[in-house]
């Protein structure tokens, strides 16, 4: 069976599920192209009010199958990135619905989400060094924002991974989840943040900005961009 991405929509909740079979849904280039044109064709359309991010099966990514050729590798990489950047930018709420693995590439999707909800089994990694690949899509950049730093120094020193518990114990897991039902979990959390933006999806646009932004202003530009925001609503 070959790589692929699937998409399927849940009244106003779109899923997008990687799916490598036999290889712990690993992502290659075509899964992240695929993913980007999905999100992309959606982004304006306001009969979708929510995505939900997960891994086909019992796993959620275990990171990136690059190609042999260096030219390859460098496109697939800029792939990843942009797929990273964009699940970011967002303007609709992202939640990663993680069971089994999400590691190096995968971890940084997961993290890339506004929202993440596991399985209390579910374990996160990453292994750059160990595999030689470095490919992890920026989630070292990601994981500094949120973690203290001894914690940060074993997600990276240390190739054994680390359990949802302590992940949410430390904020980066949202919500956790019985086994096998992370993804529904996730279903029913975007269902209910689509029913709460319903009147307004611009609103959830400018607050996910907002939010954004204000990790690295100081309060006065956050400020600025409080009277930014009101004085667009006005006109």
């Amino acid at each position: 069976m070959t790589a692929e991405l699937k998409a399927a929509r849940h009244d106003a909740i779109l899923s997008i599920t990687l799916s490598n079979p036999g290889r712990g849904n690993a992502l290659d280039p075509s899964m992240l192209t695929a993913a980007i044109e999905t999100l992309s064709a959606v982004d304006r359309d306001d009969s979708v009010r929510a995505v939900v991010l997960a891994g086909e099966g019992s796993q959620f990514s275990q990171g990136m199958e690059l190609p042999q050729d260096a030219p390859g590798r460098l496109q697939a990489l800029e792939s990843l990135h942009s797929l990273v950047d964009m699940l970011r930018s967002y303007r609709k709420p992202v939640i990663a619905a993680v069971d089994g693995l999400a590691a190096d590439a995968g971890l940084a999707l997961a993290l890339a989400c506004d929202l993440v909800v596991a399985t209390r089994q579910a374990q996160f990694a990453l292994t750059p060094a160990q595999q030689g690949t470095w490919a992890t899509g920026g989630a070292t950049w990601l994981l500094a924002q949120a973690l203290p730093p001894a914690l940060l120094a074993e997600l990276h020193l240390d190739p054994a991974p680390l359990g949802a518990q302590r992940l949410h114990a430390a904020g980066i897991v949202n919500r956790l989840a019985a086994d096998g039902r992370a993804l529904q979990e996730a279903l029913a959390w975007a269902e209910h943040l689509a029913a709460q933006g319903s009147a307004s999806p611009q609103a959830t646009e400018l607050l996910k900005e907002m939010l954004r932004d204000a990790r690295g202003q100081s309060l006065e530009q956050h400020f600025n961009g409080e009277k930014r925001r009101l004085a667009a609503r006005r006109a």
